[in-house]
């Protein structure tokens, strides 16, 4: 995914702790300036460090960003304390990163886009609880308003993400959009990589923040993302509680 490079003598730590506070043997690696490791992920730690991932199995470790060169980190728009008061469910670290990307992809980033966007999903969601159709997916069998030609494309490209990405065709298009061919691969991959980013897809192909920028309604918003007012109550509630936390 990335390489980073040390910019001056540092470590690499088993916790994202001061390195006084580490002392027994193996809990850091003494690294020199100039040194290079390849790595898969990385994301925000506790007291200031990133969690980094290295390469090829190599290891999980902390680091504290001034050190190093290649560690760029999505900015955090919503905490993981905010999502899990919104939503009233648990978030995991993997779906916060991508609420993240969603947010400075897509650009939802004043408190009108937020409250509308994170209202919307909380409901669409049931609070964060499913980001995959329940049903089979079956009924999209042949549908070819959705692009599904072969047999098995129904359930295979059924609705993914807490706003439902549907159908072998918006699939594609999403592919295409954030450059990662293994969407192809279903609703299992898109659910578990991309919960939120999918929904951003659509959101941004829908001119969903013009909407809230000139000052869109609860029940405006949600004809465009429902096609009619269900579950206007429970998106109203959300809308509160975003409302509250987003000012």
């Amino acid at each position: 995914m990335g390489t980073m490079k040390a910019k001056v003598a540092t470590k690499l730590k088993v916790r994202p702790e001061d390195s006084a506070k580490l002392t027994r043997p193996n809990e850091t690696i003494d690294v020199p300036a100039g040194k290079t490791y390849g790595f898969d992920k990385v994301e925000p730690a506790n007291n200031g460090h990133l969690k980094v991932i290295l390469a090829a199995g190599s290891g999980t470790f902390f680091v504290f960003p001034p050190h190093w060169e290649g560690l760029d980190v999505v900015k955090q728009i919503v905490s993981k304390q905010q999502a899990e008061k919104l939503f009233g469910n648990s978030i995991s670290d993997v779906q916060l990163q991508d609420l993240n990307a969603c947010l400075n992809r897509y650009k939802i980033n004043t408190p009108p886009r937020l409250r509308h966007f994170l209202s919307q999903i909380a409901h669409e969601s049931g609070g964060l609880v499913y980001t995959q159709e329940i049903a089979d997916g079956s009924d999209y069998e042949f549908r070819d308003d959705l692009g599904n030609v072969n047999p098995g494309d129904g359930p295979k490209y059924k609705g993914a993400g807490v706003i439902q990405l549907t159908g072998r065709a918006n699939y594609q298009d999403f592919s295409k959009a954030i450059n990662d061919p293994r969407v192809m691969e279903g609703v299992g991959y898109v659910a578990a990589k991309y919960p939120f980013t999918s929904a951003g897809f659509w959101w941004d192909n829908n001119e969903m923040n013009a909407l809230c920028d000139r000052g869109g309604t609860v029940e405006q918003v949600t004809r465009r993302v429902n096609g009619g007012l269900n579950g206007l109550e429970d998106r109203l509630h959300y809308y509160a509680k975003a409302t509250s936390i987003f000012v």
